[in-house]
C-alpha cells in the first residue's frame, strides 16, 4: 500500500512539473505573439492608397469614346488602310 501511494506521489509530481513546464511555454509564446506586430512602410502605404485610387478609375476613356461614335455617326471617321494593316501587325507579331 505504501509503495501505490508513493508511486502514485511520483507521477502526480512528474505530471504537474510538465504540466507547470507546458503552461509556462504557452505563455511565453503568447507573450511574444502579443508583442508582434505589422507596421508597413510608407512606401507601402502610398502604393496602396494610388491601387485604390485606380480602382476607382474606369478602364474606358469615355470622352475618347463619345467622339468616335459621333465621328461615325457624321461619316467623318476615317481610318487608313495602312495605319489599320500595320496595327494589325504590330499585335500580332
Amino acid at each position: 500500500m505504501i509503495v501505490n501511494n508513493v508511486n502514485s506521489s511520483s507521477n502526480f509530481y512528474s505530471n504537474s512539473v510538465a504540466a507547470t513546464r507546458y503552461a509556462n511555454s504557452v505563455g511565453y509564446v503568447r507573450g511574444v505573439q502579443k508583442s508582434d506586430a505589422f507596421m508597413p512602410s510608407k512606401e507601402a502605404q502610398s502604393f496602396s492608397d494610388l491601387l485604390n485610387k485606380l480602382k476607382g478609375v474606369s478602364e474606358v476613356r469615355e470622352d475618347k469614346v463619345n467622339r468616335i461614335q459621333e465621328q461615325i455617326s457624321s461619316g467623318q471617321y476615317f481610318v487608313s488602310a495602312q495605319d489599320l494593316a500595320a496595327s494589325l501587325l504590330a499585335t500580332r507579331y
